[in-house]
């Protein structure tokens, strides 16, 4: 709303566009710093953000600047349904933009000779899907609450062609994690919004204090998880922080000719502040 009344500004000769500034200034940032108009201003500017997304990929598609495989970052050349098929940060995704901050380790991993990988809280299926093409001799087990997004999952394993090596579960659990016991080198990927204080526990999963681990902290949502997940594996593991970052803008030519709201609307991630990763790696190996 408040972009359409300032470009309708713009129009404007610059002494009736103060007046009319003038006018408007004051009385919104007052209302606006009520609590509840925040909200309000805050939700409103969410919907700008994705119907602005919605016309940047629709135009980007249509040049030919936005197809369905992935272009960039270690998941290079894995394929999406078309555009029309929702997914959680797709043009991040296909642009490889996504959690860019973890794509050095992801390169350094791809060397390691895993026979089991466990993605907790796979959602669409990006990391389960990516895995299987990046460890092709590595059993992949996928967790994932929501039945939808372990559908879509299936899709894209299927579009891929890596269906017949991923065992599709549903929501996971410390005692469901302890029964896995895999043999050989394992790799546990988890993101489940602070469900890592009951299921990362090595108490309760013996067999992870073997295996290399990476998980997204999420302090922003439950105070003390990073100290509590720190604590639990200082002694069995050496622990590399990962802090999310800024994009280098200039490595990812599709934006250059964009404002910063539409590449914030592209490529924002919607994350609520600094966010943390651990990639916890045994002692012993």
């Amino acid at each position: 709303m408040f972009p359409l009344l300032f470009s309708w500004l713009d129009c404007i000769n610059g002494a009736m566009k103060n007046f009319v500034r003038g006018l408007i200034d004051k009385p919104t940032v007052a209302i606006f710093q009520w609590q509840w108009a925040g909200r309000i201003g805050a939700f409103f500017a969410y919907q700008h953000r994705r119907a602005m997304r919605r016309r940047l990929e629709e135009r980007l598609r249509a040049e030919g600047a936005y197809g369905d495989s992935v272009i960039e970052g270690p998941f290079r050349g894995l394929k999406y349904p078309p555009l029309e098929q929702w997914a959680s940060c797709r043009f991040e995704k296909i642009n490889g933009t996504y959690e860019h901050e973890l794509h050095p380790l992801l390169a350094r991993l791809a060397a390691k000779p895993y026979t089991t990988v466990i993605n907790v809280g796979a959602a669409e299926g990006f990391y389960t899907v990516g895995f299987a093409r990046l460890f092709p001799q590595a059993k992949i087990v996928s967790y994932e609450a929501q039945p939808q997004h372990v559908e879509f999952c299936r899709r894209l394993a299927i579009l891929n062609g890596v269906d017949g090596r991923i065992d599709f579960r549903g929501r996971c659990t410390a005692e469901e994690l302890a029964s896995l016991k895999p043999d050989g080198p394992a790799l546990v990927w988890m993101d489940i919004d602070t469900g890592e204080r009951p299921v990362l526990d090595p108490a309760k999963v013996p067999w992870l204090k073997n295996a290399d681990i990476l998980v997204e902290l999420h302090d922003c949502l439950e105070a003390g998880l990073t100290d509590l997940i720190r604590g639990r594996f200082t002694g069995t593991h050496r622990i590399e922080q990962i802090t999310n970052a800024g994009l280098d803008y200039a490595r990812y030519p599709v934006l250059r000719k964009m404002t910063f709201p539409e590449i914030e609307a592209l490529v924002g991630e919607d994350r609520r502040g600094l966010q943390d990763w651990f990639f916890m790696e045994p002692l012993a190996s």
